[in-house]
């Protein structure tokens, strides 16, 4: 019983040092982790999440949503707001339109979640990838031209 017990000490003695060398280890690759790395391992985390989540694409809501941002003045104001957050009439000095106009804008695109209103009128994440999106296909259809 005494050599079993003695057996069991030493063996447990011998774990913890394992555990120690694992700890340090672990510490060393922390260190070594680059913040931006870390940064685009917890976008990429929550991408893959969001991709598991998507309902499925409502052909009707999304022509309306694309119907609603068809229209160069909604795309400028969404480029200006990627700036800046703009107030009513920075937008509509900067547009050179009557303020109904604008007002009509600013009502379609806050309707589909392109902007927000706080103090100022400001650009959403939402907002933000369609103007990247646009871009994005502005860019193929320049490389279409050249084929």
């Amino acid at each position: 019983m005494y050599y079993k017990n003695l057996y069991l000490v030493v063996k447990l003695e011998d774990l913890r040092k394992q555990l120690e060398e694992l700890k340090k280890r672990l510490e060393v690759l922390e260190e070594r982790i680059d913040p931006v790395d870390e940064v685009m391992l917890s976008i990429k985390a929550r991408l893959r999440k969001k991709l598991e989540t998507l309902p499925e694409l409502d052909e009707e809501k999304a022509a309306k949503i694309l119907k609603a941002l068809a229209n160069p003045d909604r795309i400028r104001i969404m480029k200006m707001l990627s700036e800046r957050p703009m107030g009513f009439k920075e937008i509509k000095d900067e547009l050179g339109v009557e303020s109904p106009t604008v007002s009509h804008h600013l009502k379609l695109l806050l309707k589909t979640r392109m902007i927000r209103k706080r103090e100022k009128y400001e650009i959403t994440n939402d907002g933000l990838l369609f103007l990247r999106i646009l871009e994005i296909m502005s860019a193929l259809e320049e490389g279409e031209e050249d084929v």
